[in-house]
């Protein structure tokens, strides 16, 4: 029973430090799409 209380510790100091970085962690990059003509639009 001790050691499940421990890693439930363990675990919610884990969750914690990883949301307090989660904005070092999480970074978005968007970048445009290339323009390339659509396969139906180059069909004769």
């Amino acid at each position: 029973m001790a050691l499940v209380l421990a890693v439930m510790t363990l675990l919610a100091i884990y969750s914690n430090v990883q949301k307090a970085r989660r904005d070092k962690i999480e970074t978005v990059t968007i970048l445009p799409v290339p323009a390339t003509p659509s396969p139906t639009a180059a069909a004769p």
